[in-house]
């Protein structure tokens, strides 16, 4: 799977709320680190992830203080 997560979209976020940085980067590491070929693969280390249409994913940050919608190619 081809990665395209820019860490930087990221870090430019958790700057203003500083409380967001340690789960964002554990959230990054994880994806980063994971070989997920279909939404169910998410499900399986993320269990409270969302599906959306389209191959979008919303991933709860910080016991859902933080959303994330991130938009996966699996085809790929």
């Amino acid at each position: 799977m081809e990665r395209l997560f820019a860490k930087r979209t990221l870090r430019e976020f958790w700057i203003t709320p500083p409380d967001s940085e340690q789960y964002l980067k554990t959230w990054f590491d994880t994806s980063m680190n994971s070989n997920w070929k279909t939404p169910n693969d998410v499900k399986e280390t993320y269990a409270n992830a969302s599906i959306l249409k389209e191959n979008r994913i919303i991933f709860n940050i910080k016991g859902n203080a933080y959303r994330l919608v991130a938009k996966f190619n699996f085809d790929k």
